[in-house]
């Protein structure tokens, strides 16, 4: 269901390069292998060596900046990222939208065929950032938060090419969440939708369901960060996502919110996981 040809698609297309001390920053460009392209931002050491690499996937509200400022961070420590923004997401409100527009920005989300897409382009990022000079591609890492932490859950049990995974704040059952969350995404489509019409999404979604695939993630390590006060998953949603993967697997608990606001030890915590999985000296540091 999520597979592709590799050899009929082209690599990363640069389109404007930012030169920090230290790494650089590529606006990149690369052709999903579903239909259209995928935007990121494609973060390298400026050290002549192959690197571990991490593919960040950002929050549903959110977009491909949600990780901008860490993954420069890690850059100084040795990490090239690949951070790929999902083209159907992003901020999007009911309240205050001419119905053209609501129209507009509802169908994408209920389009069965995105969410087969952005797994489809994950993988397509995967592949090109394996064969990059600069990349180890024997360490491979995932991040991904809220929606990107979700689908993250999906893609460990189908993409064996990554060997850790961090997993922020996701749901183990998107069926359930879409039908009693209160995330402004998934409140926009039960309001939106006439019952028959979400019921048929719902039996579609439940295809995405984690627990179906987390379960397959060995031998690949997996560490689940969550939020005590989050507004968004709920704790059985939380617990049976941890409850459902392979092992290896650790779980760690914070008092911040769903989007983790100013959680530093979130971001250290896990910092330190992807320097001890992913092989790099685990001298740990403190931002500024």
């Amino acid at each position: 269901m999520f597979h592709f040809k590799e050899e009929h698609l082209a690599g990363f297309e640069v389109r404007n390069s930012i030169i920090k001390e230290g790494y650089s920053i590529r606006e990149v460009y690369y052709e999903s292998p579903y239909k259209g392209g995928v935007q990121a931002f494609l973060i390298v050491p400026n050290q002549t060596s192959s690197h571990p690499a991490v593919v960040f996937m950002h929050p549903g509200l959110e977009n491909r900046m949600s990780f901008y400022k860490e993954a420069q961070i890690l850059a100084e420590k040795g990490f090239v990222s690949l951070i790929i923004e999902s083209p159907f997401l992003g901020g999007y409100h009911q309240e205050g939208i001419q119905h053209k527009k609501f129209i507009q920005t509802i169908e994408p989300l209920v389009d069965i065929q995105n969410y087969t897409r952005m797994l489809m382009d994950i993988r397509r990022g995967i592949s090109l950032l394996s064969k990059q000079e600069f990349v180890d591609a024997n360490r491979l890492a995932y991040v991904g938060h809220g929606f990107g932490s979700t689908w993250g859950g999906v893609l460990a049990g189908i993409e064996n090419r990554i060997k850790t995974f961090v997993l922020i704040a996701g749901a183990s059952k998107t069926s359930a969440w879409h039908m009693t969350s209160e995330h402004p995404m998934a409140v926009l489509i039960r309001n939106f939708l006439p019952p028959e019409r979400l019921d048929f999404f719902i039996s579609n979604i439940r295809k995405f369901d984690a627990t179906q695939y987390i379960k397959n993630a060995a031998p690949a390590s997996i560490y689940f960060q969550f939020a005590k006060n989050d507004e968004y998953v709920d704790d059985d949603q939380a617990t049976s996502f941890y409850s459902a993967a392979s092992s290896p697997k650790e779980i760690s608990w914070y008092q911040t919110d769903h989007g983790f606001s100013g959680c530093e030890e979130a971001f250290l915590d896990r910092t330190t996981w992807l320097l001890d999985k992913i092989g790099l000296p685990t001298d740990i540091f403190v931002t500024e």
